[in-house]
């Protein structure tokens, strides 16, 4: 079994796809508002939000690589922020979306120029890799990180 993609909702499309798109890389696969457009039925997307009249936009963008990441902003329920603090360690829950990389000095110092804010000011290094943290516009951690021993592939 492998992760298939991972559904992180935000606050602000727009903002959002500067980071996932522009400064990440990532290509819009799908960008559609649900249920307007093929990809659901409204009872489908009621019952998936416990709620009649649901409605979101939702972005499905992939890497060169084939990695897959949803975005959704839901506008039916209108979309709330969770607390930074609540987006840390410290609660249950996923609490970073991880992205495997080369050249991690390079991403880091792309990160801070894009005006992201970093949980550390260096890269650190734990066991096999080397990474840092990062926190998208909605406080979402983000984490780089450059296996440092080669994988035997």
């Amino acid at each position: 079994m492998k992760i298939h993609h991972v559904c992180v909702n935000v606050s602000d499309m727009e903002e959002s796809l500067k980071l996932y798109k522009d400064v990440l890389g990532f290509d819009i696969f799908i960008d559609e508002i649900i249920p307007e457009g093929d990809t659901f039925e409204q009872h489908v997307l009621d019952d998936i939000f416990h709620l009649k009249g649901a409605k979101s936009r939702m972005v499905i963008l992939a890497s060169e690589d084939g990695t897959m990441i949803e975005l959704e902003q839901p506008i039916v329920p209108k979309v709330q922020k969770v607390p930074k603090e609540q987006l840390q360690y410290g609660y249950v829950g996923l609490s970073e979306l991880a992205f495997c990389v080369d050249n991690i000095d390079e991403w880091f110092e792309k990160i801070k120029a894009a005006g992201y804010e970093t949980q550390t000011d260096y890269v650190w290094s734990a066991g096999p890799l080397r990474s840092f943290l990062f926190y998208d516009p909605d406080g979402t951690m983000v984490q780089l990180a450059e296996n440092v021993i080669p994988s035997e592939t």
